[in-house]
């Protein structure tokens, strides 16, 4: 009896040991965010996971976990410490033309392929939903048609990546397709309930839902080309219609056109979109046509991603993280209204997602070393609605600098020989230190295999990397409490009310401005208009509006009965409440500013010199001429900066009994001035250099290009004089000042 209970034992152990080796785990896993230590955070099997990933590319190549670069970048990343990982898998990959059953088989694989290198790894897929190439041959009725062109006539798949084509005029099934989405949801539950059956899928914690351009929910051809005036978006455009107005009077009243009604409303073509009757701005009394084909199209796409979020949670059988890409605000190309992601209220809102992700901000004053490497989404705003946010760092062009950037000047690499050490190294440490400290997570992702080897196969990145993956763990025990003092306040409705394409303001205030603020010295927190009334107002001595062009009259009251009190001071910035969303009006702008203006016309390049006692001389121009631009005519402000060549004032301060006001009627810029427009109104400046300076979490970071001598004044009173090396990210305990890196 002995003998036997001993060899039964020794079998169990073997076939366990067998079990972990092939990459299944014994116990099925599952995933959820949850508040930790005041932040969202992942939970597996209810233990707390400090968010930080590595995930394969999409790219062929690298995207096959099972294969030898990838299996070695796994294990690379495994060996640093790290446990969540991240893998592609789209429809085109399992589902076949002439199978009825999805092959849940490749999808096994996939994960086991993760397993076999990391046995206790924790898995979410990318699963990309859109619809295999060969069913968009054979449904053609179904597909997207582009306002300014043809389709393109070209071949789809290997041996081209699978979303290679999208940003032209690919053929794809339309975002508004019923046919498709009833199709494909059938089986997306397919995929969730067979693989959460097997094996591999006990590992699996999460699905991260794809879809549109790059899988980001892009709509197709964006940026460079205008959908989708195909029959099944007219379709839908036409119901949308009647559900929005009912009858033709009220279509027809609201368009100003008696040309349409609800039977024969059509797509604008693109000459309608490109049009706006007040230079930047598009009138809604006028042109609401457009405006409602844009609200249609964001909205399409909104309808989809929940549509399969939905899915996901209903299907896997046990709880699990269901993740996008959306809410992209920062770099969007100037075309926010026909591909960003404008629903992000409602997506922010929806039970059906856990977490929102982007790549970090490619503008190049944000991704260059020297920029603030910061998130494309507003990240307060996420974390105010329970939502995790990650970062996607995704800047790691190991095998592409030795042929690109000897022959520019990207890092100014004068001798590329020590290039990692010098120059990369600090971007890619900033590029994790910004999302720890904001009290959200990242993945690393890896283009590298499509050059012949992954972007960190480098014992210098990976031991940086395993470096912050102990520091991160370590820190996820923090509370995150804001350090902020200063509030930035953005809207992506406005864009439906702004030319869709590049003017001299598109990207300054939500791009330019934004990367220049974080070298004022000062903490800034950033949130959506529509979350103005969930802060607490309190913490924030300066509240500026960044890109509100849109407000309404229950917004604008809030503003002046909620905001505009306690001393505070408010920042306006170009034409701030200019629409209601029913007419333009300068009227509004100046009740918003609480500033006298008038309209000037003006036909050249504008450059505004900022000329006041107290505040830098410093000045800063804009590319094209600014259309509708308004100078402020008010006796009782105070000027800051005029218009270059002229008197008319562009920037002005305006005090009132219990707040103040500083108007630009143009973008305000430069670090410099930010810094005094804070300083002055009682916030909190860290670093007196315009170089990169954040604190959140208990860690304050400095990322700098020339480095030195520098003083840097802690909130808890402490002031700290520390050499900081060119080049370099520097992290200190933001209570003692001690250098932790």
């Amino acid at each position: 009896m002995t003998y036997r209970f001993i060899l039964l034992h020794f079998s169990l152990i073997f076939v366990f040991n067998v079990l972990l080796s092939q990459g299944q785990s014994v116990k099925a896993k599952y995933g959820k965010i949850g508040n930790y230590k005041g932040k969202p955070t992942i939970f597996v099997n209810e233990k707390p996971m400090a968010p930080i990933f590595y995930s394969l590319t999409h790219v062929y190549g690298g995207r096959w976990s099972w294969e030898e670069i990838p299996s070695r970048n796994i294990k690379n990343f495994a060996n640093a410490g790290i446990r969540l990982f991240q893998v592609d898998l789209y429809f085109e990959d399992i589902w076949y033309k002439d199978k009825e059953n999805l092959d849940i088989a490749k999808a096994q694989r996939q994960v086991k392929g993760v397993l076999n290198m990391c046995p206790d790894a924790n898995v979410v897929i990318r699963i990309h939903v859109n619809a295999p190439f060969w069913w968009n041959e054979e449904n053609k009725d179904e597909a997207t048609q582009f306002a300014d062109g043809s389709l393109d006539q070209r071949e789809y798949g290997a041996p081209f990546n699978n979303e290679d084509g999208d940003t032209d005029r690919p053929l794809r099934a339309s975002l508004a397709s019923e046919k498709y989405n009833k199709l494909a949801g059938t089986k997306l539950a397919e995929f969730c309930k067979q693989l959460a059956g097997t094996p591999e899928g006990n590992s699996v914690i999460g699905i991260h839902v794809s879809g549109g351009v790059f899988g980001e929910w892009h709509y197709w051809g964006y940026p460079n080309h205008d959908a989708d005036t195909g029959p099944v978006m007219t379709n839908h455009f036409r119901k949308w219609l009647k559900n929005k107005y009912k009858t033709d009077y009220g279509l027809q009243k609201a368009w100003a056109n008696n040309k349409y009604n609800l039977n024969n409303a059509s797509v604008p073509d693109t000459i309608e979109r490109l049009y706006t009757s007040n230079g930047n701005f598009r009138d809604p009394a006028k042109e609401r046509r457009v405006i409602d084909y844009f609200t249609c199209q964001q909205e399409v796409v909104a309808d989809d991603i929940e549509y399969y979020c939905k899915i996901v949670k209903d299907s896997w059988p046990r709880p699990l993280i269901v993740g996008i890409f959306y809410g992209y605000l920062h770099m969007t190309f100037s075309r926010q209204a026909s591909g960003g992601h404008l629903f992000i209220e409602r997506i922010l809102n929806s039970p059906y997602i856990d977490y929102l992700s982007a790549p970090q901000s490619y503008f190049w004053m944000s991704s260059n070393v020297g920029g603030a490497g910061h998130s494309r989404g507003v990240i307060e705003s996420t974390l105010l609605h329970n939502k995790l946010f990650l970062d996607e760092v995704d800047n790691g062009r190991l095998q592409q600098y030795d042929i690109e950037y000897k022959k520019s000047e990207f890092f100014n690499v004068a001798d590329p020989t020590n290039y990692i050490d010098t120059k990369y190294i600090p971007v890619i440490r900033r590029s994790a230190v910004s999302p720890l400290t904001k009290g959200i997570g990242l993945w690393y992702y890896d283009f590298g295999p499509r050059f012949s080897s992954g972007w960190w196969d480098n014992p210098t990145l990976l031991k940086n990397i395993k470096e912050e993956k102990v520091f991160f763990e370590k820190n996820n025990e923090h509370e995150r409490i804001s350090q902020a003092d200063v509030l930035f306040v953005y809207d992506q409705e406005s864009f439906y009310y702004l030319y869709n394409k590049w003017t001299p303001v598109s990207d300054d205030l939500i791009d330019k401005a934004v990367a220049e603020s974080y070298k004022s010295g000062a903490v800034i927190d950033h949130i959506y208009l529509f979350d103005l009334d969930k802060v607490n107002l309190k913490q924030y001595k300066v509240i500026a509006f960044m890109n509100t062009y849109k407000l309404t009259q229950k917004q604008k009251d809030f503003i002046k009965n909620n905001v505009a009190k306690d001393n505070r001071r408010l920042i306006f910035n170009y034409m701030p409440g200019y629409t209601d969303g029913e007419n333009l009006n300068e009227k509004f702008v100046s009740n918003v500013t609480e500033m006298k203006l008038e309209p000037f016309k003006y036909n050249e390049k504008p450059v505004v010199e900022i000329k006041a006692k107290g505040f830098p001389e410093v000045s800063y121009n804009f590319m094209a001429p600014v259309n509708p631009l308004m100078v402020i005519k008010d006796a009782n402000t105070i000027p800051l900066g005029f218009l270059k060549g002229t008197d008319k004032v562009i920037v002005a301060k305006k005090e009132s009994k219990d707040h103040n006001i500083i108007y630009g009627t143009l973008p305000i810029h430069d670090p410099s001035f930010f810094r005094e427009l804070f300083r002055t109104a009682g916030v909190h400046i860290y670093n007196e250099v315009n170089e990169v300076t954040y604190s959140g979490c208990g860690v304050l970071w400095v990322h700098s290009v020339s480095g030195g001598e520098r003083i840097l004044k802690l909130k808890n009173g402490k002031t700290i004089k520390v050499s900081i090396e060119p080049y370099s990210t520097t992290l200190f305990d933001s209570e003692t000042g001690n250098k932790i890196f």
